[in-house]
C-alpha cells in the first residue's frame, strides 16, 4: 500500500479511521478530476478511429425505473401558441412550446457529485453537513466543481467474460474479473480514465422496472478499490446504483459510494448503456461528457458519449 492509499475507510460507518483528508490536499473540491490532466486529454483525443459516436444515457421519460421518492414530471407550455396569446398575431405570429419540469438530478443518467453521499454526515475532504447545508444548494462540493469530460473510456464486458446476457443479482465484480477483462479486452487502466462495466442488466429497462430496481449485479468493495488504486476519475455502469446489490456485507450499504465519493472524491455515473459498446467490441474510446452547471447541486443529468 502506497503512502497515498485512499485505503483508510474500512466501511464501519463513523467507527471508520478517520479517512481524510484527500489524497489532493485539505481543500481540494475536484477530487479525482484532478487526473483530468491536459496531457492525458490531448492523449484520449488520439484513440477515436472512425468518428462513430455512441449515446450512452437511457432516454429519460415518464415511467423509467426510479428510487422512490425520485420522479420525473414535465408539463409542456403552450400559451405563446394558443390563439388568443401570440407574441405577436398581426404579423410574424411566432408560436412556441416549452416545457416545466420537477424532478430530482438523480434519476435516468446522472452523474454523482462529491457532495450526494457521505459517512455519518461527513462529506469529501471531511466536510460536515451543518458546515456546508443549505436547502438551496451546498455551499461546497456542489455538482458546479464537478469537471467536464475528455478521457479515456473504457467498456469492461463482465458479463461477456463470463459467458452470460445478464449477470444475476448480488453479483459482486471484483480484482479478478476487471483483470481477466482487461486482459481479455486488450486495454490497461490508468490515471484520469473512466471505467464503464456492461453486467447486461439495462435489459430489464421499462420492461422490468421493478427488478431492475430491487437489487443488482454490481462493483464490490475490493473491485472499487482496485480502481481507485489507479486513480480513475469516474466509473459506471448500466444499472441504477453501481455497485452490487445486496451488499457483500450484511447491512453494509453503500460502502463502494463511501469509497468513492467520499473518501476518494471518484465520480460515479449511473444508467448507462453499454450494449453498443460490446456489440461494436469497443474496449476503449474517447469519453465526452459535461456535467450541468447547477450551483449547489449534487447530481447533474447528463448524456455522455462514447467516440470510437
Amino acid at each position: 500500500m502506497s503512502e497515498d492509499s485512499p485505503h483508510r475507510y474500512d466501511g464501519n460507518g463513523i467507527d471508520s479511521p478517520q479517512w481524510w483528508p484527500s489524497r489532493y490536499g485539505a481543500e481540494d473540491e475536484l477530487g479525482a478530476g484532478n487526473e483530468l490532466t491536459p496531457e492525458r486529454v490531448m492523449s484520449a483525443l488520439t484513440i477515436p478511429r472512425k468518428g462513430e459516436i455512441l449515446e450512452l444515457a437511457q432516454l429519460l421519460e415518464p415511467g423509467i425505473p426510479a428510487y422512490p421518492p425520485r420522479g420525473w414530471h414535465q408539463l409542456i407550455l403552450a400559451h405563446w401558441t394558443l390563439d388568443g396569446y401570440m407574441l405577436d398575431p398581426e404579423t410574424t405570429q411566432p408560436t412556441s412550446f416549452e416545457e416545466q419540469v420537477s424532478a430530482t438530478y438523480q434519476i435516468g443518467c446522472h452523474l454523482d457529485g462529491l457532495g450526494h453521499l457521505g459517512v455519518g454526515g461527513r462529506h469529501y475532504n471531511g466536510h460536515h453537513y451543518k458546515d456546508i447545508y443549505e436547502p438551496t444548494g451546498l455551499t461546497r462540493l456542489g455538482i458546479e466543481k464537478a469537471p467536464p469530460w475528455l478521457a479515456k473510456g473504457v467498456c469492461l464486458d463482465i458479463a461477456g467474460l463470463l459467458g452470460e446476457e445478464m449477470l444475476v443479482e448480488g453479483f459482486a465484480i471484483d480484482p479478478d474479473h476487471i483483470e481477466a477483462a482487461c486482459e481479455r479486452q486488450g486495454v490497461e487502466i490508468g490515471p484520469g480514465d473512466v471505467v464503464l462495466f456492461h453486467t447486461g442488466w439495462s435489459k430489464l429497462w421499462k420492461l422490468d422496472n421493478e427488478r431492475y430496481g430491487a437489487l443488482e449485479p454490481g462493483l464490490g468493495w475490493d473491485g472499487a478499490h482496485w480502481l481507485t488504486d489507479r486513480r480513475i476519475s469516474l466509473a459506471g455502469a448500466d444499472n441504477w446504483c453501481l455497485e452490487v446489490w445486496p451488499p457483500e456485507r450484511e447491512d453494509h450499504l453503500l460502502v463502494v459510494h463511501q469509497h468513492f465519493l467520499a473518501e476518494t472524491g471518484t465520480y460515479i455515473l449511473e444508467n448507462i448503456k453499454t450494449a453498443a459498446l460490446v456489440e461494436r467490441g469497443a474496449s476503449e474510446f474517447l469519453f465526452v461528457m459535461a456535467p450541468n452547471k447547477t450551483k449547489g447541486s449534487t447530481a447533474s443529468m447528463v448524456s455522455p458519449l462514447a467516440v470510437v
